[in-house]
């Protein structure tokens, strides 16, 4: 449900990521930088294309994590990661939000081609 990559440093990290809702695919470019005091911090995901559309998001298109997933991270420092933050901090974060954004007609699934409809 994510794909990423990053820099040649692995500072900076970008990709997809996509959720499934009432069989359609939502997808969403994300990208986010690794914090110079990582692992005491996690990173902080954004998703600049849903900017505005939601009130659990940050400028930038920064998702809200710091009630349930920052606590988290914070009991867990230098065992979780990158993996952690897509898993315990997008993947509910989109379960959450996506279906609220879909039923309010904010987003559009993905074409079969690659677009949005």
């Amino acid at each position: 449900w994510f794909r990423l990559e990053s820099n040649k440093q692995g500072t900076r990290w970008f990709g997809k990521c996509w959720y499934i809702h009432e069989l359609l695919r939502y997808e969403f470019d994300l990208e986010f930088d690794i914090p110079v005091t990582y692992p005491a911090t996690a990173p902080e995901i954004a998703i600049p294309e849903l900017e505005g559309k939601t009130a659990k998001m940050y400028r930038g298109g920064r998702i809200c994590l710091t009630d349930h997933f920052k606590p988290l991270w914070a009991r867990n420092v230098a065992r979780f990661g990158v993996a952690h933050a897509m898993a315990l901090g997008l993947g509910p974060w989109l379960a959450v939000e996506i279906p609220d954004l879909v039923e309010k007609g904010l987003v559009k699934p993905k074409e079969k081609g690659g677009a949005q409809k």
